[in-house]
């Protein structure tokens, strides 16, 4: 199967534009965009902030395993992913094999630029700073393991859109 024939999946940490960017590439590409957040909100009838407070993470993580082993089917996709989805080894081979992955790299500073008043995010609830940085470190190795393209995302949505199309190819 060539690699454009394959969902387009957005990786990275938490405000690193993987839902603005994917929207603007399913528009571009004419694919569906799904944000597996918004469907395992759906799904589960709560908002991310309340599934981590009732339920936990481990019941999160199973819903969103669930959840992109369903939607990495259909080839014609732009999939954003929530920020901690290569926690699992079976959901990066799952991302790694079925989907062409791009990492949207950020760094610290941008997350909190872009997090400053966001208080929806459940694993920044406490001492935000040290805790993306701590987060950043642990999981920047999964994403690197995961990824086929590295893009970087503290630019403008169109310079990282822009950059996709010609890395992988598709412009």
């Amino acid at each position: 199967m060539s690699r454009l024939c394959k969902p387009i999946i957005l990786i990275g940490f938490m405000a690193s534009g993987k839902t603005t960017i994917g929207k603007e590439l399913s528009k571009i590409l004419n694919r569906d965009f799904i944000d597996t957040d918004e469907l395992i909100e759906k799904r589960v009838g709560l908002g991310i902030k309340e599934i981590f407070q009732r339920y936990g993470e481990d019941f999160f993580r199973d819903t969103e395993e669930k959840i992109i082993s369903e939607v990495i089917k259909d080839d014609n996709t732009v999939i954003a992913t929530g920020g901690g989805c290569i926690l699992r080894e079976t959901t990066r081979r799952l991302l790694k094999e079925k989907g062409l992955v791009f990492w949207l790299k950020i760094d610290p500073e941008t997350v909190m630029n872009r997090t400053d008043n966001d208080n929806t995010r459940p694993l920044l609830l406490v001492e935000k700073e040290e805790k993306i940085r701590t987060l950043l470190a642990q999981r920047e190795h999964l994403y690197r393991e995961t990824a086929h393209y590295i893009i970087d995302a503290t630019e403008p949505v169109e310079s990282a859109v822009s950059e996709i199309l010609t890395s992988s190819g598709m412009i």
